[in-house]
């Protein structure tokens, strides 16, 4: 789920290196994230190919194994890819129930088939401007299993559902009235457009902004997070005001505290594993504690509040940027979510970004876009 400057596939180039220049010719097997982007060039290098089955991911360990076991299968195998012409919601792709969960179900029943060793979804990232863009379906089989038909159906089952994904983004008086009421555990701000997960800055501050108004009238504290050096900076030299973040917004606050900004993942996805926002503090202004970090990192867990002195637990209401990442991190369902859009670049109005090309020829961004009927399968 990833490109860089004058290479869209990476993965694609560092496969091509391991065969030819490291000349590598033993059995070789890729697991990726579920959001990747995968490709021709992907899959003629390797025999076999898997991923995660779970979404917020918490499956790391079981995609390891399988990917392993299909290492050790000492059989032919073959790559069919089926390419999806829609880019979905990550809101709405969480395997526990929903669209998706179905779509899942359904790519089980297929490995039950002869032949047929890994069935593999990608919801890709949507916000890649790279050649190729699109969800797709992989099949690792047998030579002569049947699965260039199973991927076919799979592919266009998955496109005729389009029109049911959701966002789930809500406006914010409907926010507003949700946040005067308490709840036994808080409420999630789900920052989806500066998702640090998906590959935004953090930097913006539209949470703060919104509910900048609300800032002495809430009936608990809320927290808030912001990616914004110079303001740390300036904390740290006690200032009181501060233009933050991009956007800039300007507001009057007390420093409450100067932290590391370093923490270990204390929920169900990344459990134990340290992360680190850099030199942060934490600005006071009513009812909003705002963190100010020095550097984004994936955050979607409350120790990431714990390590700043904050009480994510008691707290009426806590930030994250990250797409879904924050439902195993909070341990926490759908119903304690309100998510909003603003400015960043992993908006969930994808016809806003400006995609280049033929990238332009996706659902939703051209509602008449159709699949190709043809997967394409390795030799």
């Amino acid at each position: 789920a990833a490109c860089a400057v004058g290479e869209d596939d990476i993965e694609g180039n560092l496969l091509t290196l391991v065969r030819s220049e490291m000349g590598f010719s033993g059995r070789l097997v890729l697991s990726l994230d579920l959001h990747a982007l995968v490709t021709p060039r992907m899959l003629q290098h390797v025999d076999a190919l898997t991923a995660y089955r779970t979404m917020p991911h918490q499956d790391f360990w079981a995609t390891g194994e399988r990917a392993a076991c299909l290492a050790l299968d000492p059989t032919p195998s073959r790559l069919t890819l089926a390419r999806v012409p829609a880019l979905l919601p990550p809101t709405d792709t969480q395997h526990a129930s929903g669209h998706f969960a179905a779509m899942l179900d359904r790519a089980r029943e297929i490995e039950r088939l002869p032949g047929i060793k890994d069935v593999a979804l990608f919801p890709v990232q949507p916000w890649l401007d790279v050649e190729g863009l699109s969800s797709s379906v992989v099949i690792t089989s047998s030579p002569t299993s049947p699965a260039a038909e199973a991927a076919r159906q799979l592919a266009e089952t998955w496109y005729a559902d389009r029109h049911r994904w959701q966002t789930g983004l809500r406006p914010w008086p409907e926010i507003h009235a949700a946040l005067r009421q308490r709840r036994p555990k808080p409420w999630i701000l789900v920052d989806t457009a500066d998702a640090t997960t998906g590959g935004s800055s953090g930097a913006s501050p539209e949470a703060v902004r919104q509910l900048w108004s609300l800032r002495d009238d809430l009936p608990g504290d809320v927290l808030l997070w912001v990616v914004d050096p110079a303001a740390y900076a300036a904390a740290a030299q006690g200032a009181t005001t501060f233009d933050l973040g991009t956007p800039a917004f300007p507001l009057t606050a007390s420093v409450r505290g100067l932290h590391e900004g370093s923490f270990q993942a204390r929920g169900r996805s990344y459990t134990g594993q340290t992360f680190n926002v850099g030199p942060s503090a934490v600005l006071q202004a009513g009812r909003l504690f705002i963190v100010v970090s020095s550097r984004g990192a994936l955050v979607a867990d409350p120790a990431f509040y714990t390590c700043v002195g904050l009480d994510p637990d008691t707290a009426l209401a806590v930030h994250v940027k990250s797409l879904m990442g924050w439902k195993a991190g909070y341990e926490a369902d759908s119903d304690r979510a309100l998510i909003f859009d603003g400015p960043g670049a992993t908006s969930l109005n994808f016809a806003r970004l400006p995609y280049t090309g033929e990238r332009r020829n996706l659902f939703p961004i051209d509602p008449l876009a159709t699949p190709n009927p043809t997967p394409w399968q390795s030799n």
